[in-house]
């Protein structure tokens, strides 16, 4: 049998072996009063602040798991410091002794009890060809585990998405925050990039210090994508360079979602919001009226840019979706404010739900959804637990695997 370390993890982390009644590959008589924390991001032991009771004795500290004891070596857990503090090594098969600190490292054997129907049973559910791996057996899940899940990966999915913010700013100011989601937001997946490194080289501090029509005419310099003959004016503001053309992606985008009309539209927005957020103590309801507004404010200039093409009411729910639900999701986070975590949140149910074609993959298993909240969900579970086989820390594939 070809043992996975990860389905070791997950018997430890839901207690789903006989702690009652085991022994230490030495002898002694094992009793497990704490698991631990299951430190599945960090580097370092397996699982922290376990507590273990080895013939009467409490030991408190971290529990380490591999397929076979000497893995301890392969890992090169003997040359780092960080494993000093393990007082357990949790094994399938112990295959030779692991020292530390000079003395044998108390050694748990799992071999001998697991449960190999089960094991095949997790086995199996890896072999399914399908993308969704449980879309033949979901069906036998009560519902509200799927409610469950849907609510823990919506707010996986915002959270993983303002994260790394601050660093990808290099500000703490909230607009210009709102100023580089919005950017990202018009960039899609195709042109993210392109389009974050012109907030960087235009940040919103020097934008705003310039009247209407400078400011769509720096975005538009800045993006490097247009051959007009700007003044010296905009040349000598715009001094920390431009976005190299060749950063830009035609490929796989339509004429509408080219990267020349996206800056296009999104210097005209630039050009009408001030950034500020006082509007996020609106209700949901005045908050997506007003964005949606926002988002219908491209007006002509004329003499100086060509006709902005208007903004697809599609697109526009997405830049709500991609920009403004995670900055309130942010701003709450960062301020404390559940009552603007949740109304992110709330916002995202008002919205219809989106159309692609990982959504069409749960539409084909019979699971579709009612609003954008629950399509955002349904991404994330496809993105982050399905294509990466993670059905060990998914709901539903703990509840198939406990049947």
């Amino acid at each position: 049998m070809q043992m996975k370390e990860i389905y070791l993890h997950y018997l430890w982390k839901y207690k789903l072996i006989p702690f009652h009644k085991m022994l230490l590959t030495t002898g002694e008589n094992f009793k497990i009063v704490y698991q631990g924390d299951y430190n599945a991001y960090e580097s370092g032991p397996d699982f922290l602040n376990a507590k273990v009771e080895i013939d009467g004795l409490l030991w408190v500290g971290n529990v380490e798991l591999h397929v076979r004891s000497k893995d301890w070596f392969l890992h090169n857990h003997h040359i780092d410091h960080a494993y000093d503090s393990v007082i357990l090594h949790v094994v399938y098969e112990e295959n030779g002794n692991v020292l530390l600190n000079g003395c044998a490292l108390p050694t748990l054997e799992l071999k001998p009890i697991i449960d190999v129907h089960h094991y095949n049973k997790y086995v199996g559910l890896f072999k399914n060809k399908h993308t969704i791996l449980c879309s033949t057996q979901i069906r036998n899940v009560h519902p509200i585990y799927l409610i469950s899940l849907q609510e823990k990966a919506l707010f996986q999915r915002l959270s993983r998405k303002t994260e790394n913010v601050l660093l990808l700013t290099g500000s703490k100011e909230a607009n210009q925050v709102l100023y580089f989601l919005l950017a990202r937001a018009f960039g899609t997946k195709i042109n993210q990039l392109p389009f974050e490194e012109l907030t960087q080289r235009l940040p919103l501090s020097l934008l705003k210090k310039q009247n209407k029509q400078h400011q769509q005419a720096l975005v538009q310099f800045t993006s490097g994508m247009f051959s007009s003959d700007f003044s010296k004016t905009i040349k000598s503001i715009a001094s920390n360079g431009i976005v190299k053309k060749s950063s830009w992606k035609f490929c796989g985008t339509r004429p509408g979602n080219s990267p020349v009309v996206r800056i296009q539209q999104f210097s005209a927005i630039v050009r009408e919001f001030d950034f500020e957020t006082s509007f996020l103590y609106l209700s949901k309801e005045q908050l997506l009226e007003h964005w949606m507004l926002l988002l219908s404010r491209i007006v002509d200039v004329k003499g100086e840019f060509d006709k902005v093409p208007d903004l697809s009411k599609s697109f526009k729910e997405q830049i709500i979706i991609n920009c403004f639900v995670p900055f309130l999701f942010w701003y709450g986070q960062m301020s404390s404010d559940e009552q603007l975590i949740e109304k992110s949140m709330e916002i995202l149910r008002l919205l219809p739900p989106e159309q692609n074609s990982i959504l069409d993959k749960w539409k084909k298993i019979d699971i579709s959804a009612n609003n954008a909240a629950e399509t955002q969900a349904f991404l994330e579970i496809f993105n982050e637990f399905c294509t990466r086989k993670k059905c060990l820390s998914c709901d539903i594939g703990i509840q198939l695997l406990s049947k």
